[in-house]
């Protein structure tokens, strides 16, 4: 089974293709979108999210014949290509409007909203409060983002949000997009059509009136049904909680569950497709239940290299889906990932070494879907400015996607069909999935699990153990001892006399992921900060191992030595470096031993600078015959992506920093010619800013 677990990875799968947002942003045409698919192809990438989004010019209706048709034409173009299709459910987002046509069906299908008032007039009233003032229902202003110019947030023609928490709302906002997708393209659902996406969907909408809270009509009734005092709502506006507050709150967010998700859902499940996206909040967990795939969205730089990786609620993205998928059996679970990721606010400065960063983020807490936001049909004019970077074909490592679409290939092969021997499990809440009290976990190197107390039903207690789908856990973290039957308690690590990996010296940004798939066992390791780990290490398994650089495919076995039931090695993991370790216990893969790396020292000097695409090219010489070059490598400091070349062959590209090349295949004897072509930011192409860029002596 190693031997094929090493095929796997070697040759992923196309089922494990990044799958990323597609912007159709300007005046599409049938030949535009078949050579984009095409190009999309040929880079490795076997998926698309048809994402409408703004820049398509005003003669294109949404979900008109003619828009309608481009549909088609990219869903039929990628079936030929055998490549999978999500559709987008919405004309921009958040998801559930239909670019206005839900509320155009019926004006009282606006998002609704209660607001406290001293005008009594200002709209339905709900309830005269104990202060004088009054409660009243009113739309609440929001919006969405629209497709067209002039539709933005706080613009005229901003589309307007519907109201989430009707069931006659939410079933014409089904009527409207999902059925006329399916009347369009429905002989495609279940084979090239995969899914539908939702995005973000959000009970007021965008930009709304400051000071409300969500509401919808006649709620008030099965409000005071449940047992609550409409009058006692005041707390909400003056932050005084009471019964009738959490009672409230507990309500709305359950009536989002079974109107707007379930039927969405329920649509889902009736035409053979997945329900995919993402929820309003990085830690809204148990929204993720009626999601088929369910997904987080990684936006913004909320959370980011240069920060607290592990502090915030946003900090809970990849366990929050990943999660969500094991306790529901769920096969994969995806992230929106990139989207606005820039570095100091500088449109389009997102690096190389930031989407590594990102990828292996998310793909140790067991994220195996990624969805790049985002590919740019057009950067024509503003539409470079609409939420960049472009991650895609419009960026400089596009040449080279092919790599980086196999390293997620990589990752999500390994992430899936595969079982998690995490033997810790952390009970939280919806909207508190206690960020502070698993930053020990991650910084020891103990894997965890979440599991929503709404999740927990008392059959899973096995014996001693907590049993949750394949997930068997003996140690329990939890703050309701009366909600959790007496398992084993823990309070942190202090409690654990273990470690998924043991290090001599502390490693604080060394994370961990243990997995088992086809009955091999694995640890997948990454080195989530911004300097090198060198530490001895060992694990809790007498063993040979294998060692897995995952961008690449190469593997190799380094010298280790077992005893006391325990393998000890050396662990070296640079910059953004990620391992993937397969416990071969018998000795039964044949793997080359590690060589130990060979460097030479070149001089290079700049013979060209091509100020309009942004690239200097440096030439230096190695005199072969002087070195041993079996196992040699250069190493230059560069921003930002270094291709190499040896007497004209092309060696490879590196995407951050430090680079380095091995050149020994490439190498004659004499004389060897090696030229570096160093790639400025696509950030000093679009906007008006100079990053440096180039060898960093002479940058």
């Amino acid at each position: 089974m190693i031997k094929s677990i090493l095929k796997g990875i070697k040759s992923p799968d196309k089922e494990f293709s990044p799958i990323p947002f597609w912007f159709l942003n300007d005046t599409l045409t049938d030949e535009e979108i078949a050579r984009q698919l095409c190009d999309f192809h040929d880079k490795g990438i076997f998926g698309v999210v048809l994402h409408p989004r703004i820049g398509i010019p005003e003669s294109t209706t949404y979900l008109s014949d003619q828009f309608m048709h481009f549909i088609k034409v990219a869903v039929q173009t990628a079936a030929g290509l055998g490549m999978s299709v999500v559709l987008y459910d919405e004309a921009m987002y958040p998801s559930g409007s239909a670019h206005g046509l839900v509320v155009a069906e019926n004006p009282k299908f606006a998002a609704q909203a209660i607001v406290l008032t001293e005008d009594c007039t200002e709209g339905k009233l709900i309830a005269k409060c104990k202060s004088g003032k009054y409660i009243v229902q009113v739309n609440s202003g929001g919006t969405i983002r629209g497709i067209h110019y002039g539709e933005d947030d706080f613009e005229e023609n901003a589309p307007p949000a519907a109201d989430l928490l009707s069931q006659a709302s939410v079933d014409t906002f089904i009527m409207l997009t999902y059925q006329r997708y399916f009347d369009v393209v429905g002989e495609y659902f279940g084979s090239t059509v995969i899914g539908f996406f939702t995005d973000e969907p959000s009970v007021l909408g965008r930009c709304c009136r400051k000071n409300c809270f969500p509401f919808t009509w006649d709620f008030e009734i099965d409000f005071e049904k449940a047992g609550g005092r409409l009058d006692e709502l005041e707390g909400l506006f003056t932050g005084e909680e009471n019964e009738s507050t959490i009672l409230y709150r507990k309500m709305i967010f359950q009536r989002e569950l079974d109107i707007y998700y379930e039927s969405l859902h329920r649509f889902c499940a009736e035409h053979g497709i997945a329900l995919m996206g993402h929820p309003h909040f990085g830690d809204d967990i148990e929204c993720e239940r009626y999601f088929d795939i369910p997904g987080q969205d990684m936006v913004l730089r909320w959370v980011a290299p240069e920060k607290d990786p592990l502090g915030g609620r946003e900090s809970a993205q990849g366990k929050c889906s990943s999660d969500a998928a094991r306790i529901s059996g769920k096969r994969r679970n995806s992230n929106e990932c990139f989207g606005v990721c820039v570095r100091n606010d500088i449109p389009w400065y997102f690096t190389g070494a930031d989407m590594k960063w990102y990828i292996d983020y998310l793909g140790v807490r067991g994220v195996n879907m990624f969805i790049p936001h985002a590919f740019y049909y057009s950067v024509r004019g503003k539409r470079k400015d609409e939420r960049p970077p472009d991650v895609g074909p419009n960026n400089i490592w596009w040449e080279h996607y092919g790599q980086i679409s196999d390293y997620i290939k990589r990752i999500s092969y390994i992430m899936t069909d595969s079982a998690n021997e995490a033997r810790v499990v952390v009970m939280c809440e919806n909207r508190d999935m206690r960020i502070d009290k698993v930053r020990e976990f991650y910084e020891n190197q103990v894997e965890f699990n979440y599991l929503p107390y709404a999740d927990f039903h008392p059959d899973m207690v096995q014996g001693n153990s907590l049993v949750v789908g394949k997930n068997v856990y003996t140690y329990v973290c939890c703050d309701d001892n009366e909600r959790v039957p007496s398992l084993q308690k823990i309070e942190g690590i202090k409690d654990l006399g273990y470690r998924d990996i043991y290090t001599e010296n502390p490693c604080p940004t060394l994370r961990v992921s243990r997995i088992q798939k086809n009955g091999v066992r694995m640890i997948f390791l990454t080195n989530e900060g911004d300097t090198d780990i060198v530490t001895q290490a060992s694990i809790d398994d007498a063993t040979e191992l294998i060692f897995i650089d995952l961008w690449t495919g190469c593997y190799w076995k380094q010298e280790c030595k077992r005893y006391n039931g325990k393998t000890h090695f050396d662990l070296s993991m640079k910059y953004r470096e990620s391992l993937l370790l397969i416990l071969d216990c018998n000795g039964t893969v044949d793997a080359p031993l590690q060589n130990k790396k060979e460097y030479a020292s070149v001089d290079f000097r700049m013979i060209h600078h091509d100020e309009t695409k942004y690239i200097k090219t440096y030439a230096g010489s190695l005199n072969a015959d002087k070195v041993n070059n079996e196992n040699l490598w250069i190493s230059v400091d560069a921003e930002e992506m270094v291709e190499c070349f040896v007497n004209g062959n092309f060696v490879g590209v590196s995407l951050w920093n430090r680079h380095e090349f091995n050149l020994a295949s490439y190498l004659h004897s004499g004389e060897n010619e090696i030229l570096l072509r160093v790639t400025g930011n696509a950030a000093n192409r679009f906007t008006n800013y100079k990053i440096p860029y180039g060898l960093n002596n002479d940058a």
